[in-house]
């Protein structure tokens, strides 16, 4: 057995232990107060820098001189400094005693050297390298900051109108029009029924607002006084259902008028459309004769194109041409700007003879050569975009909307469903079995989603007879189907993914759910925007898993309305769908599977 250390051992042991921390807690505090030195020399140059810089915009020539050699000799020290810095973090990193002691000043030192780099360019050895300082852009152009503010009750009663054709005045009351809507009154006022091209016109209003019918009517009645028909207004859209939806609004309009429409949206050959659309090619009636082959006159007046569609018949269909255009709209203006569609506005704008891309929104030129319209429910504000598209003078009409750029309608009512994940589809089921037969949109996140919710609801009997699918995933000949039967009120519900969001009008919706959540403002607005048109009444309803609470409530600050309220399913309406969602979870499980 050992004997025990002497008394007089044990405390020099503690004393060299104690000796020891002590050592390195002195270590840490000097190297903590290095680092302090280090940031108030630091702080010195940038002092010493920016007593230069106001030297030379306040004082002579000569004080500027004597502070930009101060600095110098400061920006010196600077780099001495830093050297020392990283010695110290070295140091640091290596000595573990004293890591938690200068654990604040290690974590300034990343910015701190950061910032010493950027101004070391324009300190000592640095006077030649050229500085570039970045310009700030625009975020907003400027004829965008005073926009024509509308407010929505300045609609115009139709005989009110001035300048409207009686026959046009006819054709919108037998189709139950009674006034203008305030967004069409003001477009109809700015170009003077389609007579002026002083100004280009962007429309940004909410969906339902009538926007289709603000650029329709003024370009009819300006078309009103052609002798001699040619293609003179191009409409182009970004998919072929929206494009057949605005073809079917002038369809209604221009025969009461004597004018012409034609559809270019792949939903007939490309020999059909062109022999709609342009009229083909006039051959030489006999040998001798050449002279008088070439294009014939278009027997429309008005295109309605999609753009890839429009460009196979710009370059590949004979007596396709653009060179009598009067009127360009670009509806769904965000999407067509956003993708490149095989480089359609270039084209369009050159073939047509307007303004040249490189004056674009700012131009000073004589005049715009071919009036343009400009709408969506959310107009881009981003200056590259807009100015690709040569406007003329805009005017940009906004409707007020408590000022926030993205707005839904004030006839809508909005509502959240909470719930877990697991209890998504119950829901459901059990909301569309509480709306009935009133005709509703529900909408998914993707294309698959939108399939897998229609598989589920075609588990449930009584959803599964008044249930139709509208995705990309369908024909074109399916997606017509659906709208049809969903129009005429043979179905009921119409299970979709966010194609259906932009632009179509389905004057029947009176309920929107959200399955799937919205991750963005504008996208709950469009989606919201399929009810409650025109001034009609609507309701949005959005199932939410709890942990998606918090962001939703943070994309209502965004848009007009930043209060949803909580709509409660009563529970025997849930226990009585439950057995109907477990088999129409069976029934999902089962597809999957299969594919």
């Amino acid at each position: 057995m050992a004997d025990p250390p002497e008394p007089g051992k044990i405390r020099r042991k503690k004393r060299k232990r104690n000796d020891a921390s002590l050592s390195a807690d002195h270590d840490a505090l000097e190297q903590s107060a290095g680092i302090k030195n280090i940031l108030k020399h630091f702080r010195s140059t940038q002092t010493g820098l920016n007593a230069a810089v106001n030297a030379s915009k306040h004082d002579s020539e000569d004080a500027a001189s004597g502070s930009l050699a101060a600095a110098t000799d400061l920006g010196n020290r600077r780099e001495a400094t830093l050297a020392a810095a990283e010695h110290l973090r070295s140091a640091t990193a290596l000595d573990g005693t004293s890591v938690g002691a200068n654990q604040n000043a290690r974590e300034e030192l990343p910015a701190f050297k950061s910032n010493s780099c950027d101004m070391g360019s324009r300190g000592a050895g640095h006077e030649d390298a050229p500085h570039k300082r970045k310009q700030p852009s625009e975020a907003v152009l400027p004829w965008m900051r005073l926009p024509v503010s509308i407010e929505p009750g300045q609609g115009v009663q139709l005989g009110g109108v001035g300048g409207l054709d009686p026959r046009l005045r006819d054709k919108l009351k037998a189709d139950g029009f009674v006034e203008l809507y305030p967004v069409q009154a003001a477009a109809w006022r700015i170009t003077a029924g389609g007579r002026s091209a002083l100004h280009d016109v962007c429309i940004s209003a909410p969906t339902g607002s009538g926007k289709t019918l603000a650029y329709a009517l003024p370009i009819i009645q300006g078309l009103l006084g052609r002798c001699v028909p040619r293609l003179r207004c191009l409409v182009v859209l970004p998919t072929r259902d929206l494009a057949a939806q605005v073809f079917r609004v002038f369809a209604g309009l221009c025969p009461a008028v004597g004018l012409r429409v034609a559809l270019a949206a792949a939903q007939a050959s490309v020999a059909a459309e062109a022999a709609e659309a342009f009229g083909g090619h006039l051959e030489a009636p006999c040998p001798g004769m050449e002279g008088l082959a070439g294009p014939r006159d278009a027997p429309v007046d008005i295109l309605v194109a999609t753009p890839g569609r429009l460009m196979a018949h710009l370059r590949g269909t004979p007596g396709a041409s653009l060179e009598h255009l009067r009127y360009l709209v670009v509806d769904e203006a965000d999407r067509l700007l956003r993708q490149a569609y095989q480089d359609w506005l270039p084209s369009v704008v050159a073939a047509a003879g307007a303004d040249s891309l490189q004056h674009g929104a700012f131009s000073e030129g004589s005049g715009p050569g071919v009036l343009k319209f400009v709408a969506s429910a959310t107009l881009t504000r981003d200056p590259a975009k807009i100015d690709r598209l040569g406007l003329h003078c805009p005017r940009y009409l906004a409707l007020k909307a408590a000022d926030k750029r993205h707005a839904v309608p004030k006839s809508l009512k909005e509502f959240k469903l909470v719930c877990t994940g697991a209890e998504k589809p119950l829901h459901a089921i059990a909301l569309l079995r509480q709306l009935a037969a009133e005709p509703t949109i529900i909408f998914t996140a993707s294309i698959e989603a939108t399939r897998r919710l229609y598989v589920l609801l075609s588990g449930v009997p009584d959803l599964a007879a008044k249930a139709v699918e509208f995705s990309s995933l369908n024909t074109a000949t399916e997606r017509s189907a659906a709208l049809v039967a969903f129009n005429s009120g043979n179905a009921s519900l119409l299970v979709a993914s966010d194609a259906m969001t932009r632009g179509m009008d389905l004057p029947s919706v009176a309920a929107v759910v959200n399955y799937d959540a919205p991750v963005y403002p504008k996208t709950y607005v469009h989606r919201a925007g399929r009810t409650a048109r025109a001034g009609r009444a609507g309701r949005v309803f959005t199932v939410l898993r709890k942990e998606e609470v918090r962001h939703f409530k943070g994309l209502l600050h965004k848009v007009s309305n930043t209060y949803v309220k909580d709509h409660k399913l009563p529970l025997e309406l849930l226990e009585a769908a439950r057995p109907a969602s477990v088999h129409a979870l069976e029934i999902l499980q089962a597809y999957l599977q299969a594919e």
